[in-house]
């Protein structure tokens, strides 16, 4: 753990916590109001993939599977972009991000990056995509320890 870093010191309450593992978790982002745009992040202070350890890779491939599965399933969307810069934070984590068929044309690809995050996503919504996902995470990934 980094005392100074946002994501080690960041608390999650229960109901904001989509998927919880030994190694990782995932929680809805707060930075958007695209309903299920979520962050996978490790519970650890490393960096990039490079620093992870067996374990750590072996549950990162099948959680960010699952949640892909449950964003598709959940939402009915089109596409799921990720990336990971950890500039602006520099602690591992995945931005997984749904885009829906009728986006506008210049939030497609590379322009998802100039989505507008203002207003914020509705609470009613995100806590009910939050429940939703919990519960269709726990189906298509038993054997992992859910939120």
């Amino acid at each position: 753990m980094n005392e100074s870093c946002k994501i080690c010191s960041l608390e999650i309450s229960h109901s904001e916590l989509i998927f919880d593992s030994p190694h990782w978790r995932v929680r809805h982002s707060e930075e958007t109001k695209i309903p299920g745009y979520c962050i996978l992040e490790s519970k650890r202070h490393f960096l990039d993939l490079s620093y992870a350890a067996p374990e750590e890779l072996a549950d990162y491939g099948l959680i960010l599977s699952a949640l892909m599965k449950v964003q598709h399933q959940v939402l009915k969307i089109e596409r799921i972009y990720t990336f990971s810069l950890a500039e602006a934070v520099p602690h591992y984590h995945l931005h997984v991000i749904p885009r829906a068929a009728e986006f506008p044309r210049a939030f497609k690809g590379r322009g998802i990056m100039s989505y507008p995050t203002l207003p914020s996503l509705d609470l009613s919504l995100k806590a009910s995509m939050i429940s939703r996902m919990k519960i269709e995470l726990k189906r298509v990934m038993p054997e992992l320890s859910g939120a």
